[in-house]
């Protein structure tokens, strides 16, 4: 079969042509983002490009944002498996993925779906990042109500885990694949909590259709975990993975995670880091918080 290559910004892209259509096989160089094109013209002819093979984009360590053409109607096995800097995908709804398609993509933050809710972009990402459900990651039914609700069930099911689930099993494996591995239990429950706080932090910024009831025993999960905490997980998920991200310390200061009986641990914390919003919790204490308070605050 003909195999064309094509010039990236940093690199080559692969395509293997075959009855007017084109698979993407390989990439190779450095470009941080990509937008692969719908058509490949070769010798007059036009081949759309229906698929991302086998492995196409393994292991790339370069890759932040990728769009793939509406044309495309599949990803082979593992056709992203281990871009673990990707932050954004774009695809169409009707992509067929294979086995292991987004395999350890960890550092995915969207999954725009074409025509799709920006929420929805993010609750898709979250499941292969923090949910690990392949079910669930279903692009076809993302965004209907059935989904949601079936987000929501995964998520409390993942909630209602003991942190220490798996610990003893994992030691004796040998597989210490946590924060801190150092086959402590302790650091092991932390980072099994800070996965359960990721997953509610997300839902709750995009909370389209959720209950009630479930937004009340999410919120609860965050504030248990504040800072000033024996557990403050929900406190150092913020400030180690969002750093000046306005939207986050907005969600504390919402939820009551901030007050007169805890400033002290935020301000401590900080020390001389993150200075814009260590000043902002100090007015939002000093002024008695409250949703007025957060509307007109300034950055």
């Amino acid at each position: 079969m003909p195999y064309v290559e094509i010039d990236t910004r940093l690199g080559t892209t692969g395509f293997v042509l075959n009855e007017k259509e084109a698979t993407l096989t390989h990439v190779r160089g450095r470009d941080p983002e990509l937008e692969i094109p719908d058509v490949i013209e070769r010798e007059g002819e036009s081949f759309a490009v229906t698929a991302v093979g086998r492995k196409a984009f393994l292991s790339d360590k370069y890759l932040h944002h990728l769009t793939l053409p509406d044309s495309v109607r599949e990803i082979g096995d593992w056709g992203l498996a281990g871009c673990r800097n990707l932050e954004s995908v774009k695809l169409n709804r009707q992509v067929v993925l294979g086995n292991g398609a987004f395999k350890d993509c960890e550092s995915l933050e969207q999954v725009i779906v074409t025509g799709g809710d920006v929420s929805v972009s993010y609750l898709l990402a979250a499941v292969i990042r923090l949910m690990e459900d392949r079910f669930l990651f279903n692009l076809r039914e993302a965004g209907t109500d059935e989904w949601y609700r079936n987000w929501d069930m995964r998520m409390m099911s993942v909630l209602g885990e003991p942190d220490e689930e798996g610990f003893s099993a994992l030691i004796a494996c040998g597989e210490e694949d946590y924060e801190g591995k150092d086959g402590n239990l302790e650091s092991y429950a932390s980072f099994r909590r800070k996965r359960k706080i990721r997953i509610c932090m997300i839902r709750l910024m995009h909370d389209h259709l959720l209950d009630d009831s479930v937004r009340r025993t999410i919120s609860d999960y965050l504030i248990e975990h504040r800072a000033g905490t024996d557990t403050p997980e929900t406190w150092l998920v913020v400030r180690d993975e969002h750093g000046d991200d306005e939207e986050y310390y907005r969600l504390l200061c919402d939820l009551g995670c901030v007050g007169q009986d805890n400033i002290d641990a935020y301000l401590n914390d900080l020390g001389d880091s993150h200075p814009g919003m260590k000043a902002y919790l100090i007015r939002y204490v000093g002024a008695g918080g409250g949703a007025g308070f957060l509307d007109d605050m300034e950055f």
